[in-house]
């Protein structure tokens, strides 16, 4: 099973297709500016935390790419209507993904 998964990691970064461009505008604008909160709160350069997050979101796996869409998508929704999101509304495996994401 890992095997598998590392392969189908390195079989997407191989393509010249970017993942990151097929995200819906509303989630790249959301993690744009989740990208700038971590540079300001790590004091890191904002270009670098984008242009690592892009490459890890490039590198994903076709199920892992579908599972950041789906979390964003109910992330953004639950933000959109007030809801209060802390480490109860928002799965703790998500939060995870973030990081790796972004670290």
């Amino acid at each position: 099973m890992l095997h598998q998964q590392l392969l189908q990691q390195q079989l997407a970064a191989q393509s010249n297709k970017s993942l990151f461009n097929e995200l819906p505008h509303h989630i790249i604008s959301t993690l744009d500016n989740m990208a700038f909160g971590i540079a300001q709160k790590e004091n890191l350069d904002t270009f670098d935390v984008k242009q690592k997050l892009v490459a890890n979101i490039n590198r994903l796996a076709k199920d892992k790419f579908d599972y950041l869409v789906d979390q964003m998508e109910l992330l953004i929704y639950k933000s959109a209507n007030d809801e209060e999101i802390n480490d109860k509304s928002v799965e703790k495996d998500f939060v995870t993904f973030l990081v790796r994401l972004y670290y």
